[in-house]
């Protein structure tokens, strides 16, 4: 007996595969479940993980459930199902959801499963599958003070950087859609750029170098860049199905709050494109390849 809370979690891809990982190196048992990446539960079980069949078994047999998925269709899917979580639920129960979700559902799971004696609440992520192998992402965490408290520990296994949003359970979500916001949009700027660096003759390499030297250097650019300049589109591994989900959500999020959206139509409408384009499951740094070819452009706008 190790005397922590049992944890389940649920999502062990890109991002959930690093997590869980750091959940069971740092001494919580850990339950895991199958979904698409065989490969990952082995490797977790390998580690010391325990498997389980179904939410419903995880949420009888766990303290705490983690929820690492694509968004809040999944999300509630995962709660809903005739074997899901709800299905299973003890009294006491706490889920975690690191999912980049939809806030207005954040808001409604917390108040309706409070009343079940079950409590929910958000702490999304920023950075890298690799940060999250190595336990360094950074979170930033809905809810009271005390509630965040009482999880730190769990939350550090997998964060470096645990921020507590200061608001209600649901705001962490929303802070979430707009940081994104500030990510997918430079993607279609580095996009549209490159893509013209390209029309007036210059090698997109001089045009690293130059903005490399300059106050927007990030590593946002240095990541784009490296699939523009070098081939590699797992610099940043996020789809563009995934970055028109997120977009989509925060202009859900604006039109809630009665806020403009100039710049976020610019990169939802980019997006939008690419999917249709059929570029849905490629990488964000690829995106130039949707702006080159809009421009009759070879890909990687060379």
């Amino acid at each position: 007996m190790t005397g922590k809370a049992v944890v389940g979690f649920i999502g062990v891809g890109l991002m959930g595969w690093g997590m869980a990982k750091n959940v069971v190196e740092k001494g919580y048992p850990l339950l895991v479940m199958a979904h698409r990446k065989r490969e990952a539960v082995d490797d977790l079980v390998g580690r010391g993980a325990s498997e389980v069949s179904s939410p419903k078994e995880m949420a009888e047999k766990a303290d705490v459930i983690v929820l690492c998925v694509t968004g809040a269709p999944q999300v509630e899917d995962l709660l809903r199902r005739e074997d899901g979580i709800l299905a299973g639920a003890r009294d006491g129960l706490t889920i975690i959801d690191t999912s980049t979700s939809e806030p207005d559902l954040t808001e409604r799971l917390h108040a309706e499963l409070s009343e079940r004696g079950i409590t929910f609440f958000d702490a999304p992520l920023s950075r890298t599958p690799a940060h999250a192998w190595e336990g360094e992402l950074s979170t930033y965490v809905g809810g009271p003070e005390e509630l965040i408290e009482k999880w730190r520990p769990l939350l550090s296994t997998w964060a470096s950087v645990v921020i507590p949003a200061r608001g209600p359970v649901g705001a962490a979500h929303a802070i979430k859609l707009i940081n994104n916001v500030i990510s997918i949009g430079y993607a279609g700027i580095w996009s549209e750029c490159y893509s013209m660096i390209s029309k007036i003759g210059v090698e997109p390499e001089i045009f690293r170098e130059i903005v490399s030297n300059s106050g927007m250097n990030c590593g946002n650019f240095q990541n784009y860049s490296k699939y523009v300049c070098e081939g590699d589109p797992k610099a940043h591994e996020f789809t563009l199905s995934n970055c028109l989900k997120d977009i989509t959500y925060y202009n859900r999020l604006a039109t809630r709050n009665g806020a403009a959206t100039f710049m976020s139509d610019g990169a939802l409408q980019l997006l939008k494109l690419g999917n249709t384009m059929g570029y849905g499951e490629r990488n964000i740094p690829e995106l130039v390849d949707v702006v080159a070819k809009l421009n009759g452009q070879k890909e990687r706008a060379k």
